[in-house]
């Protein structure tokens, strides 16, 4: 039996099809429009039926990222079974790919788009709000790169924030379920460490997110005014100082403040003193010597970053030193062993005129605490000034803050030589602030001695504004080559302060032909390393726009002549 087709071969002509007519596609007339009397035409560059070119594609990458969130929990559970996982290196091939996959598909949608290249691009660029599953903790991450990021952590990361104790953080860290804090903890230290090393560049970002996310979590599910947890504080302060070497300024900022409120909700202000027995701090009653270090750290290190950020933007200080009764760190051989040693307060420690040694946090607490009063010390007399009283009270306070620290400076160099302070990046940085110091009483006695013509006054302590800033570029361009990795992440604010300083002189006496010729060349130096370590620090980038905005110059100058 043979099968007629239900229509001629050919197109059928227009009238036809606008009155949904059978055609017999008979040529130059169908046969019924002759039989209607019409006007037949046919079209000849009708385009063919069906979807346009890629649009089936673009809609197959559409529907793929529908499913992106069950696709890649998928994805990373079988990383986690499987027993080859990426390694370093392959991870880092992988993610060159995808990034090339990934702006090729953003000029020309429509190329086809397979459902792992577009998986492997939402892993790359999580930070930008995907959300990671909870059990793919590290997924990218073998045991190897961990045991690597542990090492460096302990090499670079620690000797910047010495808030963690070696054998008591390896005690707990070969747990592979170290509970949630201790888990955000360790990715914290992680990230720092992915930092200040070029070898993890495209996976710093990554562990960054997911550890923010820990943390947020964490603090959301946390209702109990009464528990606290010292990893948390530790975590965070390890993230804060990322976000100040990585992020953006304000993220690190507000990040910073959310630091100081978990330290007042512990009550690290008074870990040596009577104790307070409502709170339980991470479950412990009796609390070995290393955790109570660790709090003493935590509490300082956060203490010296609430000094660091209101000075640099003039605002008033969170953690009141006043109310303070816990000691100072002990020395790192202490800590490290577990020893016991009997410690000494902050008043002690800056009102003694003893020259025991102390740890280079200690010091440097010491000296940023000075740092601290010379800021509430020009916030009172802005408030004198506002309400009209004398300056005789001024004076009293920044005479006794200028003796504080040239005895604090003495006793500084007397334990610390040069090769010790080069060694340490706390130390060098230290010995920065005890320049910056200089620099900011100064710069707060300057306009009261120019308004009321105090000449004698301004010229000696110009000549040690002077010098502080010369010795600030000094230190800068002699561990230059350190400041990359091994440098402190607030040395940037430090270098800022002298190059300031620097080019205040240098644009006040640009005409003047005995003007000292060395001062352009010091702080050239000071802008050269900036504009380097940019691109690993954010600090530095941040006080670099600041040093080369177009009303710096004209802001800084024009107080000298009112």
């Amino acid at each position: 039996m043979s099968h007629w087709p239900r229509q001629q071969p050919g197109s059928a002509c227009e009238e036809c099809r606008k009155r949904k007519l059978r055609c017999d596609r008979e040529r130059p007339k169908c046969g019924t429009c002759i039989n209607a009397g019409h006007k037949c035409e046919f079209n000849t560059e009708r385009l063919p039926r069906g979807p346009k070119r890629g649009s089936l594609k673009a809609l197959r990458s559409r529907i793929g990222m529908l499913h992106l969130p069950y696709c890649l929990e998928e994805r990373l559970l079988e990383q986690q079974m499987s027993d080859g996982r990426l390694n370093g290196d392959k991870y880092m091939d992988l993610a060159t790919e995808i990034q090339a996959e990934n702006l090729e598909y953003e000029r020309d949608p429509s190329q086809p788009s397979s459902n792992n290249s577009v998986l492997e691009n939402v892993e790359l660029h999580s930070s930008q709000g995907s959300r990671i599953p909870a059990n793919s903790r590290g997924a990218f991450m073998n045991d190897l790169i961990r045991a690597d990021l542990d090492q460096l952590y302990f090499d670079r990361v620690h000797a910047i924030v010495p808030i963690i104790n070696k054998q008591r953080y390896f005690s707990w860290a070969k747990d592979h379920t170290p509970g949630n804090y201790r888990a955000c903890l360790q990715n914290a230290m992680w990230t720092l460490a992915m930092s200040l090393s070029s070898q993890f560049e495209n996976m710093r970002e990554l562990l960054y997110t997911e550890t923010r996310q820990m943390l947020e979590e964490r603090d959301l599910g946390e209702n109990d005014m009464n528990v606290a947890h010292i990893e948390q504080v530790q975590a965070w302060i390890l993230v804060t100082f990322y976000e100040f070497l990585r992020c953006s300024y304000r993220r690190a900022w507000c990040s910073a403040g959310r630091v100081f409120r978990l330290i007042q909700l512990l009550r690290l202000h008074e870990v040596d003193s009577p104790p307070l027995s409502n709170l339980k701090v991470s479950g412990a009653v009796n609390e070995d010597n290393i955790m109570t270090e660790e709090k003493r750290r935590a509490f300082w290190v956060a203490y010296c970053l609430d000094r660091f950020i209101s000075v640099h933007n003039g605002l008033p200080l969170t953690l009141n030193e006043e109310v303070i009764c816990t000691w100072l760190p002990c020395l790192e051989s202490d800590f490290e062993s577990g020893q016991h040693s009997q410690g000494c307060s902050l008043s002690e420690a800056i009102a003694s005129g003893d020259q025991s040694p102390l740890s280079p946090l200690a010091e440097c607490t010491t000296i940023i605490t000075l740092y601290g009063r010379a800021l509430s010390h020009y916030h009172v007399s802005r408030a004198e000034k506002f309400y009209g009283n004398t300056t005789q009270d001024f004076w009293m306070r920044h005479q006794w803050i200028d003796t504080a620290l040239g005895q604090r400076q003495e006793s500084f160099l007397i334990n610390h030589p040069p090769v010790s302070i080069a060694a340490d990046p706390i130390l060098l940085l230290t010995h920065m602030v005890l320049q910056s110091t200089t620099l900011y009483l100064y710069k707060i006695m300057e306009p009261i001695t120019i308004e009321e013509q105090c000449n004698t006054m301004v010229i000696e302590y110009q000549k040690r504004a002077i010098a502080a800033a010369k010795e600030i570029a000094r230190l800068t361009q002699e561990h230059g080559y350190d400041i990359y990795f091994k440098g402190h992440v607030f040395m940037p604010a430090a270098i800022f302060l002298g190059a300031e300083r620097l080019t205040i002189e240098r644009n006040i006496h640009a005409l003047d032909p005995q003007t000292d010729e060395e001062v352009p060349i010091e702080l050239e130096s000071c802008l050269d390393i900036l504009r380097k370590v940019q691109s690993v620090n954010n600090l530095a980038k941040y006080y670099l726009n600041l040093l080369e905005s177009e009303d710096f110059i004209e802001t800084h100058v024009s107080c000298h002549f009112r």
